[in-house]
């Protein structure tokens, strides 16, 4: 037991430093080798994306730096023309512009159904007190108490739990849709 509580207190295992460039931001350097370990295969509406690859050790280049720290992603391929670079600067803006905008889509979607949990566990708690006033069998009273419980408690894990989570992966999202790219 102590020694898991000395393995966090271990403050070099839990902070992860970035490293840093001339203003400041987290500096995330990717090498590539061709466009195809960038770009999707597919253009929808005439957009350009990056593959799910990609996309997916970008993300895991970006768990490590801190939600307040702005990001610098600084790419090298050898022979990437002009053209390459700007598509692929858009591929990656697209990518999070729409993961941040899913993200937004989330958050309303959990606000509609805390509000929708918060008015059923006031219905259901308003039944309770109503059956507790007619004194009704103690089965229904009980059946009752656990149907609020279930709704506040839903309401409760989608506002404080649920909704930080999504609020957080927005964030990062909007991070990287922020950043400055530059190539090498």
């Amino acid at each position: 037991m102590f020694n898991f509580i000395k393995y966090f207190k271990n403050k070099k295992l839990i902070k992860k430093d970035c490293k840093l460039d001339e203003e400041g931001r987290c500096l995330i350097e990717i090498a590539i080798k061709d466009r195809s370990e960038v770009l999707s295969p597919y253009v929808i509406n005439g957009q350009e994306t990056i593959n799910s690859e990609f996309a997916s050790a970008l993300d895991n280049a970006v768990k490590s730096i801190p939600p307040k720290k702005d990001i610098h992603l600084n790419i090298e391929g050898k022979g990437l023309s002009d053209q390459d670079k700007n598509t692929f600067a858009l591929a990656i803006k697209n990518y999070y512009l729409n993961s941040t905008l899913e993200s937004q889509r989330k958050i309303k979607n959990n606000m509609i159904l805390f509000i929708i949990m918060a008015i059923m566990s006031l219905i259901t708690l308003a039944a309770l007190f109503l059956v507790n006033y007619f004194e009704v069998n103690w089965l229904i009273i009980e059946v009752f108490d656990i149907i609020v419980w279930v709704f506040v408690w839903e309401a409760v894990d989608l506002l404080a739990f649920q909704r930080s989570m999504i609020v957080f992966d927005r964030q990062r999202s909007y991070k990287v849709y922020k950043s400055k790219i530059s190539f090498k």
